[in-house]
């Protein structure tokens, strides 16, 4: 019973908040947003961190001024591939019984495609 009860406290879930396709700029970048809420308590916002994951690398995410738990990072886009699969990681502080605790979670895939520069002919 308190295995179920203590499961239920522990969710955790963001919102992606980036465009959903990404949009020709001269610096070939794009903003990565997104929010992060959990149920577990005592997790203080300064206490959270977060990543953008392109393949292997993780990309830190800095928190947003005057936003609760949202991040946003700012990255370049590859030219060699028409669409980027990316996810975002979190990680965060907990109160344990004797010390604070760290747990992480991913939030699920997603895909951006990217428009490809015509070629002359």
């Amino acid at each position: 019973l308190a295995a179920g009860l203590s499961m239920g406290c522990t969710g955790s879930r963001n919102t992606n908040l980036s465009p959903r396709t990404a949009t020709p700029t001269a610096e070939s970048t794009h903003l990565f947003e997104t929010t992060f809420q959990t149920h577990r308590r005592g997790v203080p916002p300064e206490n959270v961190k977060a990543w953008v994951v392109i393949g292997l690398p993780l990309y830190p995410m800095q928190p947003v001024p005057n936003a609760v738990n949202r991040f946003e990072a700012l990255l370049p886009l590859p030219a060699d591939r028409p669409v980027l699969r990316y996810r975002y990681k979190f990680e965060f502080l907990y109160p344990g019984v004797l010390d604070n605790r760290i747990n992480s979670t991913m939030s699920p895939e997603y895909e951006l495609p990217i428009p490809q520069a015509s070629k002359a002919p």
